[in-house]
């Protein structure tokens, strides 16, 4: 059999594969399998080659060894023990116990869209995924700075400071003293509601 028929017959078998839905492998696998240099398939068969990707069928497969296909397990398998319930510590932990540094899996996340804050079951290291707010008592508030008692009809002004802190100020309490408030915070007020 020439050089020729042989990249031929592989390219048919692994399109009929494909075809079916029996895709054993990817296709530089495949090649590999049976003797043929895939890089070569194109000017080989010239015409009679079409990109692996437009084939009926065609699943684009990663090989079990690649890098890639490693933090992939490595994550669903973090994924699924934190839905469990059964998480095994920090996730930077998790992923060095597979010599896998957290640069690396970083990288891997945000090409991949990934997140791990937001895993079900996933409890952060102690101070992590909480919100960075502080709890401001109302009467030290209305207290301290205006000097009198809320009004008893029950309307207020709420205000949220970057949606972390909200505070009730009676109706009738002075904007000044308010805005004296969200500078006193650092911050700029997200929201004023009534």
């Amino acid at each position: 059999m020439d050089k020729e028929s042989l990249y031929r017959q592989v390219f048919t078998s692994f399109k009929n594969l494909c075809a079916i839905g029996e895709q054993p492998s990817s296709f530089s696998k495949y090649c590999s399998d049976h003797g043929v240099n895939p890089n070569l398939m194109p000017f080989i068969l010239k015409g009679e080659y079409q990109n692996i990707r437009t084939l009926p069928g065609y699943r684009f497969r990663r090989d079990i060894h690649s890098v890639g296909a490693r933090y992939m397990e490595i994550y669903e398998n973090f994924r699924n023990l934190c839905a469990q319930g059964r998480q095994p510590g920090t996730f930077s932990d998790y992923c060095a116990g597979f010599g896998v540094n957290r640069d690396q899996m970083h990288s891997y996340l945000r090409r991949n869209h990934l997140k791990v804050a937001g895993l079900p079951g996933y409890e952060g290291p102690a101070g992590v995924g909480l919100p960075h707010c502080r709890d401001i008592s109302f009467e030290e508030i209305i207290f301290e700075e205006s000097g009198f008692l809320p009004a008893g009809d029950g309307k207020v002004i709420t205000v949220n400071v970057d949606g972390h802190v909200a505070v009730s100020f009676p109706a009738d309490t002075d904007v000044a003293i308010i805005a004296r408030f969200v500078r006193k915070m650092g911050k700029e007020a997200g929201h004023v509601g009534s």
